[in-house]
């Protein structure tokens, strides 16, 4: 069923939220390695060691270690020789020790990446604790840059990238050019606008890496669902929001209606746990339940498609602590064990619970 308007009654819009609370990631079923499970040690299973506040940096690492068609690809198609790819030359030497045991240890210290990250961006060149979202955009931005400006590249349409929901420290990876990041991670939204005066309509597309969803207010717990509906829901731009018609040639009250026009085979979603109360800043403790099985993005396409759009739980960074940015940690829920060709080992993962919170 394709989406259609409602016809809005101008109400206060929610109040904004921002900074980082937990980054959930789930992998399209449809887009899940096939093979033969073997039994075998936990390969991909490595703890990385805490140098400082990087509590943050490894628990983000630890889901891109457990993102599995990422680590494949940079393994068979860019081993340790590239020299002109020194972004992926980092990933390829983490993966390696943590999916082959080349560091030979149940952990290893991730202090290449650490360096990487540091050179990156000034605001990661110290000992603070930072957002794990905002390290998880400047990662897959570089690493796309890297392998596009190496020549892993497919042309692709002109369109704009975000992390959707808020302002972020980097934008997604630049239109123009497809590598593994775009190819994984990159979705896009269409967005409906209905001119409230004369009724004309205009369409627009942004293409996306992350989605920022909003949690509803006073609220004990909620569903990931609820939070996906809220993201989704029909909005009114009013006031100083007001869009330009081109038919009336001057700014109006505009009803906006977003839904997913191309589901990415990797969807990333952050929980903004942060709203305002009037001027208070507060954080949201709505507990967030999801199940690691079948969510379903079909009521938010704005047309029915072929594609599966059904998604499974496989990572989580969530934060532990009341103030922002103070602790973060992993916790990657493999149900689906990664199964990987060589030169990865195969392995089998414990299934994890059937339900989750965030």
């Amino acid at each position: 069923m394709v989406r259609q308007f409602l016809k809005p009654k101008i109400e206060t819009q929610m109040a904004p939220y921002s900074l980082f609370s937990a980054l959930i990631m789930i992998r399209d079923h449809w887009s899940k390695v096939q093979g033969k499970r073997e039994d075998r040690r936990l390969a991909g299973v490595c703890g990385l060691a805490n140098s400082g506040n990087s509590c943050y940096m490894n628990a983000v690492l630890q889901c891109l270690f457990s993102t599995v068609p990422l680590v494949e690809h940079l393994l068979s198609s860019h081993k340790r020789s590239q020299r002109n790819s020194p972004v992926a030359g980092v990933f390829v030497h983490l993966f390696q020790e943590v999916w082959q045991g080349q560091g030979g240890t149940s952990f290893t210290s991730p202090g290449e990446m650490r360096a990487l990250v540091s050179s990156l961006h000034p605001q990661f060149n110290n000992q603070s604790q930072q957002d794990a979202q905002e390290l998880l955009l400047l990662l897959l931005n570089a690493l796309h840059d890297d392998l596009k400006n190496k020549g892993e590249r497919r042309q692709t349409g002109s369109s704009q990238r975000l992390c959707l929901g808020r302002k972020s420290l980097s934008s997604a990876p630049a239109a123009g050019d497809s590598t593994v990041v775009t190819r994984l991670f990159e979705g896009q939204l269409s967005y409906q606008m209905l001119c409230l005066r004369c009724d004309g309509h205009s369409h627009s597309n942004q293409v996306f890496t992350i989605l920022s969803l909003p949690i509803p207010l006073d609220s004990y717990k909620c569903s990931l669902q609820d939070c996906l509906s809220l993201f989704f829901q029909q909005s009114t731009l009013t006031c100083g929001d007001q869009k330009l018609c081109p038919e009336c040639g001057v700014k109006r009250d505009t009803a906006v209606l977003t839904s997913m026009a191309k589901p990415p085979e990797i969807l990333v979603l952050h929980l903004k746990r942060f709203g305002c109360h009037g001027s208070e800043k507060r954080k949201l403790r709505t507990n967030v339940l999801f199940s690691l099985d079948s969510l379903d993005l079909t009521p938010f396409l704005s047309r029915p498609s072929a594609n599966h759009t059904s998604y499974s739980l496989y990572a989580v960074v969530v934060s532990f602590c009341a103030r922002t940015h103070a602790r973060t940690h992993a916790r990657t829920h493999a149900r689906t064990p990664p199964v990987i060709h060589s030169p990865i080992q195969k392995d089998t993962h414990a299934p994890a619970p059937t339900h989750a919170n965030a």
